[in-house]
């Protein structure tokens, strides 16, 4: 019998992810991850293993966690950029714990409840999106490669229903069928902002500046550029009669720059630290957020590990920070992080 060194978080996913790998002939042991203080979502993931019948491991990633997942979150947020932390923490923390547990329990594969598939394309493993499903996080995982997937194994690859999901748990008897989904990040206490977070972690608080428009009129004042992200149109602080949308975040001249819906779109969006598991084709599309609709997109390579998006139609609110994941088909070919634009050129 097969072992899988299973993350286990706590959650409905990730039970219910054990339970068809033991339906499926594997023997999963259950790995939670401690990558903060976390004691409480440690006992749920405890309690899910004594419930499921499998052995329980804990692997400590906190040194790990703060290195690539919370310093640069704080240093990146106060340069004006937007980080996703998951993808930060993915193949830097999450899955090099997970293959490190597999291997020293004795673990041929490895898996997790994350709703996406693997698969074979030209002698590589990739990820693979599900088709038509709001639940798909193939985006999260775009940084992964072939170390990884090899042995990666994602029984809700063909799921797309959380309530089937939860009514199987509850059929199981799973004492975490009705857990709510966890919204926000895991790091943060649920009253807590980024900026609040920043605060806290960095020892400072955010510097205030100004507020200002396209033409360098001043707005307002700002509590600190944390605060904001470029496309962001809601909780300003500044009175006007027409919408207006962050368009940029000057850390050294420490401004906010608003405007209005046309200065937050552009066609080419600039990506660095490129990662492509498998050479360019007709027929790519791309995304800039989690939640962003898919668009026809050519991809030209300039330079070392960049490249510049040319989207056939504009994409709104491209921030630094974030990442844009390049798809061809169902397959997941690559990613990188976005870079900062201005409205000269629309990108620098």
């Amino acid at each position: 019998m097969i072992k899988v060194a299973v993350g286990l978080s706590g959650g409905v996913d990730s039970a219910v992810s054990v339970l068809l790998l033991q339906q499926a002939g594997y023997e999963p042991i259950g790995v939670f991850l401690r990558m903060h203080q976390a004691s409480e979502e440690a006992e749920a993931a405890r309690k899910a293993a004594e419930e499921l019948g499998i052995e329980f491991y804990e692997r400590d990633m906190r040194a790990q966690f703060e290195q690539y997942v919370l310093r640069p979150f704080a240093e990146l947020y106060k340069r004006g950029e937007t980080p996703n932390p998951c993808l930060l923490c993915n193949p830097a923390v999450k899955f090099r714990g997970l293959l490190e547990a597999a291997d020293a329990l004795g673990c041929e594969k490895i898996a997790t409840g994350h709703y996406a598939a693997v698969g074979e394309l030209e002698g590589k493993h990739l990820i693979r999106r599900l088709p038509d499903s709001a639940k798909d996080q193939s985006y999260m995982l775009y940084g992964l490669g072939e170390e990884v997937l090899s042995r990666l194994i994602l029984p809700l690859g063909a799921w797309s229903d959380k309530a089937q999901i939860r009514a199987l748990a509850e059929e199981k008897g799973l004492s975490n069928a009705k857990k709510k989904d966890s919204l926000d990040l895991c790091f943060l206490q649920p009253e807590d902002s980024h900026a609040a977070f920043i605060e806290t972690y960095t020892g400072s608080a955010p510097e205030a500046g100004k507020i200002k428009d396209l033409a360098g009129n001043i707005l307002g004042m700002h509590a600190g550029i944390c605060h904001y992200t470029v496309g962001q149109r809601r909780g300003l602080g500044v009175a006007s009669d027409q919408r207006l949308y962050v368009c940029a975040l000057d850390p050294l001249e420490n401004t906010v720059t608003l405007g209005p819906k046309s200065s937050v779109e552009a066609q080419e969006v600039r990506i660095k630290d490129l990662i492509l598991h498998l050479p360019l084709r007709q027929g790519t599309t791309a995304k800039i957020r989690y939640r962003d609709r898919d668009t026809a997109v050519c991809v030209e390579l300039s330079g070392k590990d960049r490249a510049v998006l040319h989207f056939d139609s504009p994409k709104s609110a491209a921030a630094p920070g974030q990442s844009a994941v390049i798809y061809w088909q169902d397959w997941v070919l690559g990613g990188g992080i976005i870079e900062k634009f201005d409205q000269n050129d629309k990108n620098i």
